[in-house]
């Protein structure tokens, strides 16, 4: 089979994880024995066949820039030419089978809609909120999440819905029920959405700590130290759970590796307790995970679906997470007692306390009960045939 890839971004241009999804996806299909190209936006690299001049800027420089700047990003991602022209190109050269659509910000609505009015199968994962949010994500600037959607995003994504929604990919995948659920607000949206989590492959080289040594208790935190990720909320509550286990025959300590905005303001409130990583490199993310006793995802919006909550389920670890997004659905059994209300700094305290008392309850087993890329291939391989066959029963006889 021929499959078109379509993502803003590619490897080495990364931000965040559709982009090294879509990469790794493109890796194992090539395996089985596919053919795979890519159109992106701006990023040359393996397998990109065309490439969207990217005007007025690259998508990974957006945070970077004032609101007029970032305006004009919004306004170019209601209807981008230049990515339709890009993809008809891809189109017609490669001959594709099938078009595989991922995070597509910059791009517009107008490369979800042309595969199809070209007559082309198409599948779209949904791995973020685009389709319902200029940010993509449903918080606000100042880093809090959006109670509900605001008037611009409504005026553009309704605009943007319904390029989409007259020629729209015959196949959804979503990422998590909860980003489903979202999505089914969208009336051209609801009867094609499936869920087909994230492959879970377990980590190598990790070695994981024994719970019942008398080593410092670890948590563990790693990701964006952002607003909208509770990292505030986390820091608070361990502060105040440190205090309180002051000459514990096992001290507890916090982990935090990663970058942002809040590190530093966070980092001049936090007891010697709390070791700030700053960014790790994947020897070093082994490293974390070999001396944590258990994450914390402490996540304050909706996040669609964790990478760290499969990365720390994939080898054992529990999880202290927040009920926000696809965390209470990706987290392991054994981990649901640990879950607590989404910014609530004293029932995070409280979670910190609980797995504290008895760290060996919350042990499962590494890798239980999970898809890995074996699995989720033939899923997705089951979603391009089934886009084949919707296509081929839509087409005039």
């Amino acid at each position: 089979m021929r499959i078109l890839i379509v993502s803003s971004l590619w490897p080495p241009r990364v931000l965040g994880g559709a982009e090294l999804y879509a990469y790794d996806l493109a890796a194992h299909l090539r395996a089985a024995g596919h053919e795979v190209a890519a159109v992106t936006w701006g990023v040359d690299g393996d397998d990109v066949v065309a490439v969207v001049p990217p005007w007025p800027y690259p998508i990974d420089e957006y945070t970077s820039k004032n609101a007029a700047q970032r305006a004009l990003m919004h306004s170019r991602d209601i209807f981008n030419v230049s990515a339709r022209k890009a993809l008809d190109r891809a189109l017609r050269t490669f001959r594709p089978d099938v078009v595989h659509s991922h995070g597509v910000p910059g791009m517009s609505g107008s490369v979800l809609a042309l595969p199809s009015q070209r007559g082309v199968p198409h599948v779209h994962t949904i791995h973020d909120y685009w389709l319902l949010c200029q940010r993509l994500s449903m918080v606000k600037r100042s880093g809090v999440a959006c109670e509900q959607r605001c008037a611009s995003c409504l005026a553009i994504c309704a605009v943007r819905n319904a390029t989409i929604a007259r020629h729209a990919p015959q196949i959804l995948l979503a990422v998590s029920e909860a980003v489903a659920r979202e999505h089914e607000v969208l009336g051209w949206a609801r009867t094609r959405l499936r869920v087909v989590p994230n492959p879970v492959e377990p980590m190598t080289g990790v070695t994981r700590p024994d719970a019942r040594s008398d080593r410092p208790l670890t948590f563990g935190y790693i990701g964006q130290v952002a607003r909208h990720k509770g990292v505030h909320t986390l820091v608070d509550a361990f502060t105040a759970f440190a205090a309180s286990r002051n000459g514990s025959a096992r001290p507890p300590r916090l982990l935090i590796a990663g970058t942002g905005a809040l590190r530093d303001e966070l980092s001049l409130r936090t007891p010697p307790s709390v070791e700030w990583l700053g960014w790790v490199d994947d020897a070093g993310k082994r490293g974390f995970y070999s001396a944590v006793d258990c994450l914390v995802v402490p996540s304050e919006w909706k996040d669609p679906a964790p990478l760290v909550v499969n990365e720390a389920r994939g080898i054992g670890v529990p999880v202290i997470g927040a009920r926000a997004g696809g965390i209470p659905e990706l987290i392991a059994p054994e981990s649901t007692p640990l879950l607590f209300p989404s910014g609530d700094r004293v029932a995070l305290q409280e979670r910190l306390e609980t797995f504290a008392t008895n760290p060996v309850a919350y042990a499962s087993p590494a890798g239980s009960r999970l898809a890995g890329w074996d699995v989720h291939l033939e899923r997705v391989l089951t979603a391009y045939e089934d886009a084949r066959v919707s296509r081929a029963a839509s087409r005039p006889t």
